[in-house]
């Protein structure tokens, strides 16, 4: 199984690198998850994945703020995965100086299938000005679900094309937006 992954990019005339690390989640209350379920039963939430990805950048201050686009897909459903307590009209799971991705999806309760996360880093040639994203890597992740218990999905590099199939929905919930 593959779990570790690294992706080179290239933005604003410099070379980066984006290591990926998917692993399961063996024990819920390390990683937090009774913050945001008070109930937690860490037995349902033990081995489903934690993603984590850190980049290296030779860029510096300015030209190393981006951010990273997240689209879940279960079944025919496909969202943006977005951070509650963010503005929802930014297209943006998070955005900022060196970003890094982390996510630890737990969903014992969901039906049987495939829970899959196209992750992209972005920028914003211009950092604040515009409203225009545009994508410098990607990758996948995810799990299958079998009766409340999670099979982790290598994590993959994403080809170019896989963004633009995804620019209707990001336009459709991301009006002010523009996705290149």
């Amino acid at each position: 199984m593959r779990r570790e992954l690294s992706l080179p990019f290239e933005t604003r005339g410099h070379r980066g690198l984006i290591s990926v690390r998917v692993v399961p989640n063996d024990d819920p209350w390390a990683s937090g998850h009774q913050l945001v379920v008070p109930d937690l039963d860490a037995e349902a939430f033990r081995g489903f994945p934690i993603c984590t990805a850190g980049l290296r950048y030779h860029g510096q201050g300015i030209e190393a703020i981006m951010g990273w686009i997240q689209v879940i897909t279960r079944g025919d459903d496909v969202t943006i995965d977005l951070v509650p307590n963010l503005s929802p009209v930014d297209p943006f799971y998070t955005y900022g100086y060196l970003p890094t991705f982390f996510d630890a999806p737990a969903n014992p309760d969901h039906p049987d299938g495939t829970w899959r996360a196209s992750t992209f880093l972005v920028v914003v040639p211009d950092v604040i000005r515009s409203h225009v994203v545009e994508p410098l890597a990607a990758f996948s992740w995810g799990y299958n679900l079998h009766a409340g218990r999670p099979d982790l999905l290598d994590v993959t590099p994403l080809p170019a094309r896989d963004w633009s199939g995804h620019q209707p929905l990001l336009q459709a919930t991301h009006p002010t937006w523009t996705f290149a």
